[in-house]
């Protein structure tokens, strides 16, 4: 069968029922087999592969197979992780426009604190260019700069290999870091490292206050961000994936088991919105997501965030594609990549999305990848949402 629109795919068939998933237009899916009308849906219930039930009106018959499954990977692709075109729009009292009359009225909306758009299409009213948003209105092209998504990414991680440094220097994050023959600050200097060069530690000074990262190349320890080995959550299976989010460092690092297997610079919470410690696991996983925010003085809207991976209530990790400042705290909350680490991330990471969906959701029956947000104060955080739940059912299972 082929969906011939959108549809959220439910655990049970009723309409009100949890959802699975979302599979997208044009995904095709095996049919096992069709129960009566009802509940909701005014044809037959269908349950599809791999799982899920939908009402046949969003389907219809295909000769062709099944839309392939791909396997999880952290593998990097040559495709671009940000498709599409997206700018950030300046200026004051900016209107966007629901439709061509709308502008010739002067009868739009004010948009109001940060918003960044996605273009689906443009239209000239009048002589002027406007951009048609993804959300289908329209936005005087001359108040909206077009972005270009940071390209940086982290690294795979060869068994038996160690954790990689960052440089990136405390004074400025754009400025080359100096190398000194001795750990002080008056050493004599050796030379300089470009930001976010790999380096790796090879010695750390006697105070903690210098490291050095190459023969002769003394540098400031605040000058790097160092991803940290770390040990599994308590109750992790062995060779289970999981993800360990440094605040202090601002990396993360991807594991299976205790191996990791990829590492990277993130952004976290800035000043005034730190993002919280926990263990959780993920919720649900987005192609894209849109993220706005109505509070006075706070107000934003985000346009179509890919490869969004929510886990603890509101906070997620999803790409940047505004700002390239990752290794330093950013955010509102969120865990922020670089777009191609997100998509390796979504794409390596539990629940797996079937083959054709753009959304997915975890649960206890088909539980999220495990994500530790940790730091020096709080290196052993507490298990939040639902993956506390099936924390407390494994130890009572334990205990029994």
């Amino acid at each position: 069968m082929r969906f011939v629109h959108r549809a959220v795919v439910r655990k049970e068939p009723r309409a009100s029922a949890d959802p699975y998933g979302v599979a997208k237009k044009g995904t095709r899916a095996a049919a096992l087999r069709a129960l009566p009308a009802g509940a909701g849906c005014r044809s037959r219930w269908i349950e599809i592969e791999p799982r899920g039930f939908v009402c046949e009106d969003v389907l219809e018959p295909s000769e062709l197979a099944p839309t392939a499954q791909l396997a999880p990977t952290l593998d990097a692709t040559d495709e671009p992780a940000v498709k599409g075109v997206y700018g950030i729009v300046r200026g004051k009292s900016v209107q966007a426009f629901a439709s061509v009359d709308a502008v010739r009225a002067g009868a739009g909306r004010v948009l109001e604190g940060s918003n960044t758009v996605r273009a689906a299409g443009s239209a000239v009213v009048d002589g002027e260019r406007y951009w048609r948003t993804s959300r289908g209105e329209l936005i005087r092209a001359a108040s909206i700069v077009q972005m270009s998504p940071s390209r940086f990414e982290g690294v795979s991680l060869p068994s038996g290999a160690g954790l990689p440094a960052w440089i990136r220097g405390h004074a400025g994050a754009r400025k080359p870091v100096t190398t000194r023959a001795t750990p002080s600050a008056r050493g004599a200097i050796t030379g300089s490292l470009a930001p976010r060069t790999l380096v790796t530690i090879e010695e750390e000074s006697a105070d903690g206050r210098f490291v050095r990262v190459g023969t002769d190349a003394w540098i400031d320890r605040r000058d790097v961000r160092r991803a940290t080995l770390a040990a599994p959550p308590p109750g992790t299976a062995a060779g289970e994936k999981w993800l360990d989010v440094d605040l202090d460092e601002q990396t993360l690092v991807a594991y299976e088991g205790e191996r990791p297997v990829f590492a990277t610079l993130v952004s976290t919470g800035k000043w005034g919105h730190v993002t919280p410690t926990g263990v959780a696991r993920i919720a649900s996983k987005h192609e894209a997501a849109a993220m706005t925010n109505d509070q006075e003085g706070e107000a934003y809207s985000v346009a179509d965030v890919p490869w969004t991976m929510y886990y603890d209530r509101d906070f997620a990790l999803h790409t940047s594609y505004w700002h390239d400042g990752f290794g330093g705290p950013r955010s509102h909350g969120c865990v922020n990549l670089a777009p191609g680490d997100a998509r390796r991330l979504f794409q390596w990471s539990s629940p797996d999305v079937p083959a054709g969906w753009s959304t997915v959701y975890g649960d206890a029956e088909n539980p999220g990848t495990l994500v530790r947000v940790r730091s020096r104060a709080v290196a052993e955080p507490a298990f939040r949402g639902y993956a506390k739940q099936l924390r407390e059912r494994d130890v009572t299972i334990s205990q029994r």
